[in-house]
This record gives structure tokens, sequence and C-alpha cells, in this order.
């Protein structure tokens, strides 16, 4: 994609150039500043004609801290401020209750107020209710709150000296909330505050989505058939043409964005200016409100730092959806082409929306249904901003849940390209999304018959069906090894915890306990992999319809013993490497999970799925599935595959070297034998002996390995002295060099690598963050 950001400059410049740019910025930017002021007058109060603090006349008093209070000091002191202000402390009766009963609230109960003083561990509590029928305001309440709290405090600091407990709740701030009497029973109050907050933050992006995906459509497609994209195909390939053209318009939006907001913060300070003005007092404005509505508990107390994020969230979940509007213009050549691909841009947005909407209410915003709609970029984009201004989820997640989602938009930049490649100088909209399942499996989609001869001689040397076919396999090999990962990290992570809900219920413990068991850990590891993923896995590969070339040769016996001592010795020295290089890496807090979550405490169910079953079933799906749908391209690319696959799939610094290199020998006698038992015997012992002896009978094994690294090196001289190590050139063999581009480098492989990096690093780094 070279040379794209000269596209990116030129159609930048031709839009920020246009009266459409200038006019609708002014525009907007007009009511922006107009409604922000105008907002933020209302919200301060300016024209609120409630009494003012000064016709405070009674104030009763809740004290739940056992603190004595001076009031009387507090009413001389501010005589000026509330001159008939009467102050009562009530016992035995809750603050709801004396703001929602008149009898409690003296003569004057439209002039009243009533306070609630509590503590909990870190905090000492004072909430203002204001009763229903009275004419005070919330700022008015606040600023009687604001004045009566160094009142609470001067209390605190006498009351020390009683306990360690007493003197970190003295010393503690004090936080005021203001309650509605109405709504103090409401304890959905924060629920609603956060869903609506969502809603707001779905509904701006949406209508964002719309309004500039009108012109990515237009861009996009308008100069596929004009003598500009002669020009621009000189610059660079189609590839680069759509992304520097995304980018511009996504470009352009952000600058209209942040003119805007310079507007609507304009107007909040021209406003602040005028309030100060007419009441002789700054007033609370709109952004000090915003921050009050944030519930609890989430990325940050810090209100800046959360519309921060909101803001990162919001322009990722609008690039994605820029890109989808692409792919669907890269198929219109004509106004009438555009308005269907605009229906169809406009159908996906609006499905991702009201996913996003309903799928927290009809689940009660589930654990399980809220990970799943952030998984899903398409309603992620929508879900994901509003999570985090609402502070539903932590600043971790977010940022896990935003690297997802930004890793699916560059997918779709590359798969939008291969549709735009295609379909460059083609015409209508039939087949839309055959071709994009295409161009996603990598499958190359029919040439014209414009094609010139030129091109069709140059092809014609190549085989182009072999070629298709490998991809074709690859691609799906990809796809069904990451439904093997996804398959035991996801959907065998929810049956395990039905199993574990089952037998907490079952056996009356809790939770937390069924899963330390480690014989429990053992079961729902075997019911996830072997039972959920590997049939997954399995009925993925099915799909590629491709013949299997089944493996028929012979090793001979002292081959296949060398082979199997020169395990042992690579095996310890990559494991080695694999340590020292966790510890580096981690600062020394990395562990090996199958050390520690199995074969500790001679956990037996443990190493015998560890000796018996995983090397059967790593077998089955590394070596005769992966190997069979891929030697009848190349031998050595398809050891190299599977050796890697395997490697990546353990998912686990500690394993992933000396794995791959364990993989590369199991392939070699696979593909020279053609019997799977071989490789399944050579894996159990290697299991055995590391996993298993070395557990229950340390000081033997040490012996042992001894032998095997001495008998190991002997054989790799060996070897290397007698080059009996040798592949057979195949029938249609691709050349190496192409086909590992294929192999290594299509949609399926690169998202299973993504995703077992993922995990790796996870589990590198997870022991210190759960300290």
């Amino acid at each position: 994609m070279k040379n794209w950001h000269k596209i990116l400059k030129f159609t930048l410049l031709q839009a920020v150039k246009g009266s459409k740019f200038v006019i609708s910025t002014i525009v907007v930017g007009i009511v922006v500043l107009v409604a922000a002021a105008v907002t933020n007058i209302f919200v301060s109060g300016a024209f609120d004609k409630g009494s003012e603090v000064k016709d405070l006349t009674y104030v009763c008093v809740i004290n739940e801290t056992g603190l004595t209070i001076d009031n009387e000091t507090f009413i001389k002191k501010h005589q000026e401020k509330y001159p008939m202000l009467q102050i009562k402390e009530l016992a035995d009766v809750t603050a709801e209750k004396a703001a929602s009963n008149e009898a409690f609230l003296g003569e004057t109960p439209e002039k009243s107020l009533v306070l609630n003083i509590s503590e909990d561990e870190d905090t000492c509590n004072l909430t203002v209710y204001i009763p229903d029928m009275s004419s005070i305001s919330v700022g008015d309440s606040e600023d009687f709150a604001e004045d009566y709290s160094q009142m609470v405090k001067n209390a605190k600091i006498k009351s020390l000296g009683a306990s360690e407990n007493e003197v970190n709740m003295a010393v503690s701030d004090i936080r005021i909330d203001q309650v509605k009497a109405q709504e103090a029973d409401e304890s959905e109050e924060n629920f609603l505050l956060s869903y609506m907050t969502s809603m707001i933050v779905i509904m701006l992006i949406y209508f964002l989505v719309i309004f500039y995906g009108q012109s990515i459509g237009q861009i996009v497609s308008m100069e596929k058939t004009s003598k500009l994209m002669e020009y621009m195909l000189t610059l660079t390939g189609p590839s680069g043409i759509i992304f520097g053209k995304v980018t511009a318009i996504f470009c352009e939006a952000v600058s209209q964005l942040v003119i805007w907001a310079l507007c609507g913060i304009s107007g909040v300070l021209i406003s602040n200016a005028f309030i100060l003005n007419l009441t002789g007092k700054q007033g609370k404005n709109i952004m000090a409100l915003l921050a009050e509505v944030l519930p609890e508990g989430g990325a940050s107390h810090n209100f800046a730092l959360l519309l921060v994020l909101t803001v990162i969230a919001m322009l990722a979940a609008f690039l994605f959806y820029c890109f989808v509007s692409a792919l669907f213009a890269s198929f219109a050549a004509t106004a009438e082409d555009l308005t269907q691909t605009n229906g169809l841009t406009m159908m996906s947005m609006l499905a991702g929306f009201l996913v996003s909407l309903y799928v927290p209410l009809f689940t009660d915003n589930s654990k399980i249904g809220m990970i799943i709609i952030r998984l899903i970029p398409f309603t992620a984009a929508f879900s994901l901003p509003g999570d985090v201004i609402s502070a539903k989820i932590g600043i971790v997640e977010f940022l896990l849940y935003l690297a997802l989602l930004l890793f699916f938009t560059v997918m779709l930049a590359i798969l939008t390209g291969r549709v735009y490649k295609n379909r460059l100088f083609k015409r209508g909209t039939k087949g839309i999304f055959g071709e994009i399942l295409s161009a996603i499996t990598g499958k190359e989609t029919s040439k014209e018959e414009e094609t010139s001869e030129e091109d069709k001689k140059a092809k014609a040397s190549v085989n182009f069906e072999n070629y298709d076919n490998a991809k074709k396999t690859y691609t799906i090999v990809g796809f069904a090894l990451l439904a093997l990962i996804l398959g035991a990290n996801v959907l065998g992570g929810l049956v395990g915890n039905v199993i574990a809900n089952m037998t907490a219920v079952g056996r009356h413990i809790g939770l937390s306990d069924v899963y330390e068991d480690k014989t429990f850990l053992t079961i729902y590891n075997i019911v996830s992999m072997y039972l959920v993923a590997v049939p997954l896995c399995t009925i993925t590969m099915k799909l590629s319809n491709d013949s299997i070339s089944k493996v028929k040769g012979t090793i001979s016996k002292n081959q296949y013993i060398r082979l199997m001592f020169i395990i042992f010795p690579i095996t310890y020295a990559l494991s080695y490497l694999s340590i020292n290089l966790a510890s580096a890496i981690s600062g020394g807090t990395a562990e090996n999970p199958i050390i520690n979550n199995f074969l500790s405490d001679k956990n037996i169910p443990a190493m015998i799925m560890v000796s018996v079953l995983a090397p059967i079933f790593e077998e089955l799906v590394f070596r005769k599935l992966i190997i069979d749908r891929t030697r009848r391209y190349g031998e050595l690319v398809a050891i190299l595959y599977s050796s890697l696959a395997f490697g990546l799939f353990h998912c686990n610094l500690y394993q992933v070297f000396y794995a791959f290199a364990i993989g590369l020998i199991l392939g070699y006698v696979y593909v020279k034998s053609g019997n799977i038992i071989l490789p399944i015997i050579m894996h159990m012992i290697v299991n055995t002996s590391s996993s298993v002896w070395s557990q229950l009978a340390p000081t033997s094994y040490q012996y042992f390995v001894y032998v095997m690294i001495v008998l190991g090196i002997g054989s790799i001289i060996y070897t290397l002295i007698k080059r009996d190590i040798k592949l057979e050139h195949v029938q249609n063999e691709m050349p190496s060099k192409e086909l590992s581009a294929i192999a290594f480098t299509n949609t399926g492989t690169i998202l299973f690598c993504i995703v077992c990096f993922f995990l790796m690093i996870y589990s590198l780094f997870a022991p210190m963050l759960l300290k």
C-alpha cells in the first residue's frame, strides 16, 4: 500500500475545500455552541425561582455516627447566611421517613432539609434529603451541606484517640450526596443513569456513522470508473486507494468533531460568564452534572479520564463502521448501486445498534451477554463507548476490548482492499456476500471477460487451481485451529462454569473452592478440550471438502529410535531457555501452568490426561488432520505449519519452543511412516517422563535425564553424519516460498496466531496481576 498517504492527502484536501464541509462545520458549530450555552444556563439554576439559602429555616439531622456535633456554634457562626435557621437532631427515625413526613420538618416544611450522617470503613458520608414539599434547590442544599461538613470534620477531630478505626474515619474525606425524597427507595437509580448515558453515546455513534457513511460511499464508488482512477492507480494499488480514501474521511470527521467540541466548550464558558453576572455566583455547570451521574466503581472516578476513554472508544467504533461502509460501497459503480449498498450499511449498523441496545435489557445485564456483545465488533462498536462512560468496565477490560475492536478494524480494512481490488472495474451488486466470503477464505474470484490476452499468457504458466486449493485448505485449517483454541477457552469455559456451579450446589461448597480443586480442573480441561474444542475443530476442517492425501511411507527402526532420543536434549535445552526467558520478561512472577495447576500434589487424573489423552488427541489434530490435508502441496511446509500450530496451541512461553521442535520430529515421523500410532507413542513417552515420572520419582528421573541427553546428543551427531533425514517431492508440489506465504499469511492462521499470542501474554503476566 505504498503512497496511500498521497491518496489520503489528495482526498482530504478535496473534502475540506468543498462547500459542504465549510457550511456543515459552521452551521453545526453554531448549533452546538447555542445548545451548550442554553443547557448550561438551565442546569446552573440561574433562573430557579426556589427559596434562597437565607430562607432555610429548619434542618433535621439524623446522626448515625455517634459523633457529637455542636449545632449551636454552627447557627451562631452562620447567623448572617441563615438568620432563621433551627437544627434539631432526631433519633430512632430514618432520613427517608423524616424527609417524607411533615411532622418531622418543623413549622415550615417548605423551607426545610434533612441531613443524614453515616460512616463506613473508609469515609464519613453526609447525605442531603430534599423533602417533596421543600422549595430549597439542589444547589442551595449543596451550599448548606458544604458549610455543615466543617462541623462534622471538627467533631471527627474531637473523637480521635479511641481506636485506629475511629482515627481513620476521623481523618477521612466527607462525601456529599443530594437525594430527592421520592428517589430514596429507588435501588435501580444508578442502573437507570448508566443506561441513559450509554443510550446517548450509542445514538451519537449511530448518527455519526450515518452522516459520514454517505460520504464514504460516494467517494469510494463514484471515482471507480472516472479518469481520476487512472491517476490514482499510478500512485498505488487498489488497497492503498481504499485505505487512503477511508482514512481521509475519518480525518475529516475528526477535524469537524474537534471544531464542534471547541464550540461546545465555548458555549459553556460564555454561559458561565453570563450566569456569574446574573446571579453573582458561579452555579453548577453541565460538566459537573455529567460527572455526578456517573456510577462508581468503573475505570476511574475522574470524569476527565472517563471522557478521554469514551472519545477514544467512539473514534475506534466510528473507524470500524467507516470500513463497513467502504466494504459495501466497493460494489457500487452507479447511483442506483450506491443506494443499495448504503442500505446494506445502514442495515448492518441498525442490527448492531439494536443488539447492543436490547441484549442488556433482555438478559438483565448478565455477564455472559455483555461479554458477547463486547466481543462482536458490530455490537462492540456501540456498546464499548457507553460502557466506559458509565463505568461498567474497568480500564484493563476496556483496553482489551478496544484492542480487539481495532484488530477487527484492521482485518476489515484488509478485506475491503481485497474486495475493492476484485470489483475495481466491475459493475452491479450481484453476488456481494459471495465475493466477501471468497475474500475472507482467500479464494480468488472469477476474472472478467475483459482480461487482456497479455495477462492470460502471463498467468498460463501458473497452476491457479492448485494455488486456490492450497489457499482455501490452509485458510480453513487456520480457522479450524482458531475454533480449537476458542472452543477450549470460550465454549469450554462456559460448559466448565456450568459443571462448576452444579458441583458447588451438589457438594454444598463455594464456587471458588470448586475452582481450587485440582481434580475438577482436570475434568474441566478434559471436557473443554477433548469433548468441545477438538470436535469443533474437526467439523471445521471438514468444510474444506478437499481430497485428503493419505500418507504412505516407511521409516526404519534405527531412524525411529534415533529421533526418539533426539527429542530429549532438544526439549531440555529449549525448556531451560523458556524458563529463563519467561522469568526475565515477567520479573520472576511467571508460573508454569502445567506443573502448578495440574501435576502438583501427584494429581493422578491430571497425570492420566497429560500422559494418555493429550498425546492421542493432539497427534490426531496436529499430525493426522492437518498434514493429511496439506501434504499434497508440499511436505516441508506441511510439517512446519503443523509444528508451529502445535507450539502456539500450548499458549504459554514454557512450552512453545520445545513443543515446536517436538512437532517437527513428530511430523517427520508421521510423513515418513504414514502411521499415526508411531508419533502418538513418542508423544506419550515424552509426556510421561517429563510430567509424570518427574513428579512421582524425581531422583530416578534425574538419572534418566542424564542418560537421554547423552543418547540424544550421540543420535544428533550420527544423524548429521549419515544425512538420512529426507522428504519426498509430491505430485503438483508448490514452491516452498510461495506455499509458505499462503500457509502463514491467510486470515484463519493469522487470527489463530493472534489469539494464541494474547493467551500466552496473559498467562505470563496473570500471576503478577492477580497478586
